[in-house]
């Protein structure tokens, strides 16, 4: 014999209810069944809403009793044939009187009692198992209409009432003694031993369900919803959550207790005691298989998985009990727990601190300020006395619960759980676990309860990772950015089992958000023109609202005003890459700000790219002083456009048709006095500077500039081209003077004892820079253990791809401490 038991979703309309008919005739070929269903979709709530607006006196319950007839009007119709639709009509006209008398009744009062809502809560099952047992028989089955309150007793709560399971027991078997064919049984609700009308709780079907399988000892309770299963964790929240195929009874009831709504939470109990597997199936994909729970694994695949699935309460209150008259004091616990009882108060989580001195737990934002009042009532003495504070109260909470049987005795489940919160910057307010360790719950805030999901799922649950990209700036080296990660996806995927999901992308004029990833052939086609004020406030606003998990910010701009949203990021726990100079080179205020941020923030700043485009200049500058080597200098050339300048003189061509070259071939910038002032590189000698220690600002760069004093002044990019062939002469005098000494020159720095000068100096054609070509750079690092042969990073300084290239790697450097 086989119970099953349908959902409101499951017979919401007549379509519904047709297809409910095909799977109680194919289950009645092998087993004999009874039926459980819950009332139709939305009639439980229409019935509580008229209730409550009879209870204030407003004749507008009325209309929701007119909705309520008519829906189930409309089934009769759609449904029964008119040989069989007298009858049903008439039982619907009586009770449909009778709950238009009762809530006249209520309105008349102007009182909702427990004992009156349950009752006009109970008829939306009575109406749906009325209509699916005539239907039934209609159809030639032999079917009859049960209510439940024949058959399970309960306490006097009664809108959440506790069933006496020997009482029920008796009753169910008394009943089905005597029953012939398909009972179409009423869910949700039973009866008080005074025969007044009870309810077991909102979900309370399942429970039904249970309670006479359990009696009856079924072979096997179905539960007929409108998902495939149990999930790992909530779809709606969790795009990659998934079916699992089996789970036992205790991680059931675990995930039930604490948010999983497939479920009731009483539900599994029942089941459990008689050794009876329950099984969740989707009704609108009746094929599916399920998920099977039971007192065994079933499932060879799980045994290395220490985690089962996660579920989530949101929207709930954290009350504090705090003070240090607390401590040692038998009894408090005692007192705190009782009371809440004594006022029918659920308690949801509880976490007590080893030293006694706080008690924290949740309850549910309905019950939250009688709670905080009855409490404070009770340890009032306490209070005026200031041996225990007045009770704390913190709303908008959310509790998640890591459910797995498998989690006992596996070490390090709790240290990769709390890692993963600590890197996507998740608050842990407070924490609870069991001793059989098949359940660690924590309370945080409901804002990141999606984030939270997210990335514990993505951490315990999926071999590929996901990091969410967000990029400033569209130019060349966003351009290169968006092609590389294009094309190196697959490899990421096969060899690091990572996703770089580009998130959001902006500039002044342009924006476009995707959580689930912008097309990266298409990506520019996507951007849609901003109405949010154009400011980069407005796009870290919003990658801030969306509160993914692993979250990181690119910038690919050389805007100071990206450069100042970065300590917000990074106090948002956003880490940062950047290709922008103007945060560590901008002012020391903005340098010392970021710092503080980041060494605040569990979130990575990484800006490899500042210095030497793809080069590792940064990475091995700190590798030598983390690793205790002292630096005594740093020298090189850091411009590629003034690498290629001088490379190109000592060739023996004339500086201002080189220059035109340069610019024609796009190695400067479209005013090639921006790089032949020699800002660019001071700039990165002054990021060079701060890395080594040194309190450095812009102007402490003794920074030579090769644009003629007599061309600084405003003229037009032709012009100064034009007049810059008047110091063609003083170039080849230097390079003729230089050549009868063995020697050439160059731009190049240098950095020793705090201080940093960049000028055109006289080298050996024996030294590494002489050797540079096209826009090479080089940086030659003078230490303590590279002291006789200095060591040398060298390579291409300058190009959208050798930057994009390095704004890559720092991505996947974060990536790889992320995940």
């Amino acid at each position: 014999m086989k119970v099953l038991k349908f959902g409101g979703t499951s017979i919401k309309d007549a379509d519904r209810i047709r297809n409910v008919l095909s799977i109680i005739g194919r289950t009645a070929q092998e087993s004999d069944i009874i039926v459980v269903v819950s009332a139709i979709r939305k009639v439980t709530d229409l019935l509580l809403d008229a209730a409550v607006t009879a209870s204030k006196g407003d004749a507008g319950y009325s209309k929701r009793l007119s909705e309520i007839e008519t829906l189930h009007r409309g089934l009769v119709e759609d449904l029964i044939t008119a040989d069989g639709r007298k009858e049903v009509e008439e039982y619907l006209r009586k009770e449909l009187n009778e709950l238009g008398d009762v809530l006249h009744g209520v309105s008349l009062l102007r009182e909702l009692s427990d004992k009156s809502r349950a009752l006009i809560m109970s008829f939306g099952e009575r109406f749906s198992a009325l209509i699916i047992s005539s239907y039934l028989r209609q159809e030639g089955l032999e079917a009859s209409y049960a209510d439940a309150r024949n058959m399970i007793v309960t306490d006097t709560n009664h809108c959440d009432a506790r069933v006496d399971m020997k009482a029920s027991a008796k009753r169910i078997k008394a009943w089905f003694k005597e029953a012939k064919g398909i009972q179409v049984v009423t869910g949700y609700i039973g009866t008080a031993p005074d025969g007044t009308t009870t309810t077991l709780g909102r979900g309370g079907s399942d429970y039904s369900a249970t309670i006479i399988g359990s009696a009856l000892g079924a072979d096997e309770i179905q539960v007929w919803t409108d998902v495939d299963g149990f999930f790992s964790a909530d779809p709606k929240r969790v795009r990659d959550a998934y079916v699992i195929p089996f789970i036992s009874y205790g991680e059931a009831m675990e995930l039930s207790h604490s948010g999983a709504k497939v479920l009731h939470p009483y539900s599994v109990h029942p089941a459990m005691k008689s050794g009876i597997p329950i099984t969740i199936r989707n009704s609108y994909n009746p094929d599916a298989e399920g998920t099977h729970i039971g007192g065994a694994d079933k499932n060879d695949e799980r045994a290395e998985r220490p985690v089962t699935g996660l579920s989530s309460i949101n929207n709930v209150v954290l009350l504090t009990l705090s003070g240090s008259g607390m401590i040692g004091v038998p009894g408090i616990a005692s007192r705190l727990f009782s009371c809440l009882a004594r006022h029918m108060i659920n308690i949801i989580f509880i976490s007590q601190a080893s030293s006694e001195q706080s008690i924290s737990l949740v309850v549910n934002l309905a019950q939250a300020e009688k709670a905080r009042r009855v409490l404070e009532e009770e340890f009032s003495p306490e209070i005026t006395a200031r041996q225990v504070e007045s009770l704390a109260v913190r709303k908008r909470i959310a509790i998640i619960a890591v459910v797995g049987n498998n989690m006992s005795g596996h070490p390090g489940v709790s240290a990769h759980l709390f890692e993963t919160l600590g890197k996507n910057g998740i608050n842990v307010i407070a924490v609870a676990q069991g001793a059989n360790e098949m359940n660690i719950s924590f309370v945080i805030d409901n804002q990141d309860e999606d984030k939270a999901l997210n990335c514990i799922h993505e951490s315990f649950f999926l071999s590929r990772r996901k990091v969410h990209v967000f990029i400033a700036g569209t130019g060349t080296i966003a351009k290169s950015l968006m092609g590389q990660i294009r094309d190196h996806s697959l490899t990421l995927r096969k060899e690091m089992n990572l996703d770089v999901v580009v998130s959001g992308m902006a500039n002044t004029r342009m924006k476009v958000f995707r959580n689930d990833g912008i097309d990266l052939d298409t990506w520019e086609n996507a951007l849609e023109p901003r109405d949010d004020g154009k400011t980069i406030g407005d796009y870290v606003a919003g990658i801030k609202a969306r509160n993914l998990h692993n979250t990181i910010f690119v910038d690919c701009t050389a805007s100071g005003d990206v450069a100042e949203s970065y300590p917000d990021l990074l106090a948002s726990n956003i880490s940062v890459v950047t290709a922008n100079k103007l945060g560590m080179a901008g002012s020391w205020k903005l340098f010392e700000t970021i710092r503080s941020a980041q060494q605040s923030s569990n979130a990575r700043f990484l800006y490899e790219t500042n210095v030497g485009a793809g080069l590792p200049i940064i990475n091995t500058l700190n590798d030598l002083k983390n690793s205790g080597d002292r630096i005594i200098r740093i020298e090189g050339v850091l411009s590629g456009t003034l690498s290629y300048i001088f490379n190109e003189l000592r060739k023996g061509g004339k500086f201002s048709e080189i220059v035109r070259k340069a610019r024609a071939a796009g190695y400067t910038e479209p005013d090639p006095r921006e790089d032949l002032s020699g800002a660019d590189f001071a700039r990165k000698f002054l990021i060079l500077g701060r890395e080594l220690g040194y309190r450095l600002n812009y102007e402490d760069i003794d920074c030579e500039s090769l644009v003629p004093e007599n061309l600084r002044g405003e003229m037009s990019v032709e012009a100064f081209l034009e007049e810059l062939g008047s110091v063609d002469s003083d170039y080849e005098a230097r390079i003729s003077k230089a050549a009868e000494r063995d020697m050439t020159i160059a731009y190049t720095g240098e950095i020793s004892e705090g201080k940093a000068r960049i000028s055109v100096n006289m080298l050996p054609v024996s030294n590494p820079v002489a050797g540079l070509n096209g826009t090479e750079n080089m940086v030659v690092f003078t230490t303590d253990r590279y002291l006789d042969t200095p060591l040398v990073v060298k390579g291409p300084g300058a190009g959208g791809e050798v930057t994009a290239g390095g704004v890559f790697a720092d991505i996947l450097r974060i990536a790889g401490y992320l995940v």
